[in-house]
């Protein structure tokens, strides 16, 4: 029996996936095949790779050393702000998104990916893997698993008009997450027996101040109505809540790991009668 594990999406919670597969770990829970979408695919990336947890630890560490996370958080400023001053900001950042592709583009996300990764390709990996990603022109889910990992990943991270699409064989291809968040359908289609699926959440604050918060509160219900149907596909699957950490506080790695590894030893009981039930 082939036992997959399909990581979710969510920015800096996604850090929270390292916890996880280190309680599976302990746990003795073997991973067959590995998936994931936006930062699961960057998490699940890295564990296919070196299967070592304390090793990803490590390039987490590095990455925040070697470059300036907090550029990736164009509202960093947020909870200290006045809302007045916020809401000047949500409008310069939406006028500025009219006439670019992008607010972004991928120099730093680029220089982040190689640091994990370097010039290695999924064939390289210990652990079969895939990262996932949609195509802007067809709408279609796109399976990425072969080639250098960090040309496969970066689509998958590629956040609509944060980051510019990316081209690839023909499509143009932005981030897994706007319609397969948790991406265990695409596990379960590629061949594992039993699926893992790991949701991390919640997303978004309780701040409806402004436009903006608006619409991200209304794309937010959409990707639950979207994820709970991708869920149904797999055979377990654990939410990992994170309340007090922003998705774009990436400096914030230390706290979501340790979520995720409570989160997962938690799950672990009703994990394993499961895994009996599918081998009996």
């Amino acid at each position: 029996m082939k036992i997959g594990l399909s990581l979710g999406g969510g920015g800096a919670l996604g850090y929270a996936h390292i916890g996880a597969i280190r309680a599976f770990e302990e746990a003795g829970v073997p991973i067959d095949l590995i998936n994931g979408a936006s930062m699961g695919a960057v998490i699940g990336g890295a564990y296919a790779l070196y299967g070592d947890t304390g090793k990803i630890t490590a390039l987490v560490g590095q990455v925040l050393r070697s470059i300036d996370v907090r550029r990736f958080n164009i509202f960093r400023y947020r909870e200290d702000m006045r809302p007045f001053l916020r809401n000047w900001l949500v409008n310069a950042v939406c006028d500025v998104s009219v006439i670019r592709a992008s607010i972004l583009s991928h120099t730093t996300d680029l220089k982040a990916l190689r640091i994990i990764f370097g010039d290695r390709e999924f064939r390289d990996t210990r652990i079969p893997f895939s990262s996932v990603a949609v195509d802007l022109i067809t709408g279609e889910i796109v399976v990425i698993d072969s080639g250098k990992l960090v040309e496969g990943i970066l689509p998958s991270i590629s956040i609509p008009g944060i980051f510019p699409p990316v081209e690839r064989d023909g499509r143009l291809l932005i981030d897994g997450g706007v319609l397969t968040d948790v991406p265990a359908r695409e596990l379960r289609a590629w061949g594992a027996d039993f699926v893992i699926a790991i949701r991390l959440g919640p997303k978004i604050g309780p701040e409806r101040d402004n436009g903006f918060d608006i619409l991200n509160a209304v794309e937010y219900i959409k990707e639950d109505a979207l994820t709970r149907w991708e869920l149904e596909h797999s055979d377990f699957h654990c939410t990992i809540s994170i309340p007090d950490l922003n998705i774009l506080e990436f400096d914030g790695h230390e706290k979501a790991i340790a979520r995720g590894y409570d989160a997962a030893r938690k799950a672990l009981p009703e994990l394993k009668r499961r895994l009996s039930q599918a081998h009996a």
